[in-house]
Parts: structure tokens; C-alpha cells; sequence
């Protein structure tokens, strides 16, 4: 079973970044909207934040993938977090797991496996930053998904073995490494 990931994380990046920069009143209004649950008039906010094509549309496109993200509109969602990051937008360990599960959620898995190593890359290399240690956790539940459903059994298996000696005890990845023995 796949794990959905983590929003708030993203939402408090985004404001952060328009607080330090300042922001459009689209781009503002959005990540309000965002944060209210207010998904639909967020996407619409973050639209028109896009449009003004300014200094500030890698995070509109952020907002924007977060929107789709949270109306499970996923195949949207993974197209503007994909902009985002083509528009200069940073880099995050939690935009590739959204990423990695927006790319599953539509059932590509090829190109989530490489989301969630994106993500996992930059989390081993942020030396010194706090990096959400559930959230590496479910990269790596993720990446064995994405191996089986690729028909990679032997990565799969070790994959679920290194998992299994970082987090023992751990019920479903138990039960898919049993799993993966009869493959």
C-alpha cells in the first residue's frame, strides 16, 4: 500500500518564501486558501499567480501542484511541481516524494522510483538540515512499491531488507519481504 505523504511541510515552505520575498495578492491569497483547505480557490489564486509570470511563479506553480495535490488531481499536480522546478524553484525532499506519489498515483512508476531516489539523494547530502525522518521513512516503503510494481524483484529485496535493518519490526514491509521471497 502506498503512503501519501506529508502537505503541511510544503504549504509553511511556500509562505516562508513569500514572506521573505514579498508576494503577489494572487500567490498570497492562494497559500491562505491553501491553508484554509480551500483547494479549488487555491488552484484558481495560484492560476492567476502563474499568469503574472513575475519573479515569484516557480512558487505559484509550487502552490499550484499543492492545490491539484490535495484534490487528488495528481497527473496535474506532478506537471506543475515539475514546472516549478524547471522555473528555478527549490529543491526539495518533500516536493520529490509529492512528486514520487503523484507519478504513482497514475501509475507511473519508473518515474516515481526516481522521484523518491531524487529525493532521497538530497536528503543524505543536506548536511546538517533536520530532514522529517518519517518522511525518509516512506520514501524508502515507496521505493520498494515502485521496484515491485516495476516486476525488479531482486531490487525490491533489497531494497525491503535495507529498509527492514533501518526500521525493524515494521509489519507491511515484513509481509512484502516475505512476499518477495517467492518472486
Amino acid at each position: 500500500m502506498m503512503k501519501k505523504g506529508k502537505t503541511a511541510g510544503i504549504g509553511a515552505v511556500i509562505l516562508a518564501a513569500c514572506l521573505l520575498g514579498g508576494c503577489s495578492n494572487a500567490l498570497s491569497d492562494g497559500i491562505r486558501a491553501l491553508e484554509d483547505g480551500e483547494y479549488e480557490e487555491a488552484r484558481d489564486y495560484f492560476q492567476s499567480a502563474v499568469e503574472e509570470d513575475g519573479d515569484k511563479t516557480a512558487e505559484a506553480y509550487r502552490g499550484l501542484g499543492m492545490a491539484y495535490y490535495e484534490m487528488e488531481d495528481y497527473s496535474p499536480a506532478l506537471e506543475a511541481f515539475q514546472t516549478a522546478l524547471d522555473q528555478g524553484g527549490e529543491q526539495t525532499v518533500q516536493i520529490y516524494n509529492l512528486m514520487g506519489i503523484c507519478a504513482m498515483n497514475v501509475s507511473d512508476y519508473e518515474s516515481a522510483l526516481e522521484y523518491f531516489q531524487s529525493g532521497l539523494a538530497l536528503a543524505d547530502t543536506a548536511s546538517g538540515s533536520e530532514t522529517d525522518t518519517d518522511l525518509i521513512r516512506e520514501m524508502r516503503y515507496n521505493e520498494i512499491i515502485c521496484y515491485e510494481r516495476t516486476a525488479d524483484w531482486e531490487s525490491a529485496k533489497q531494497k525491503a531488507a535495507q529498509y527492514l535493518e533501518e526500521y525493524p519490526g515494521d509489519e507491511a514491509v515484513e509481509k512484502e519481504a516475505e512476499f518477495l521471497e517467492t518472486r
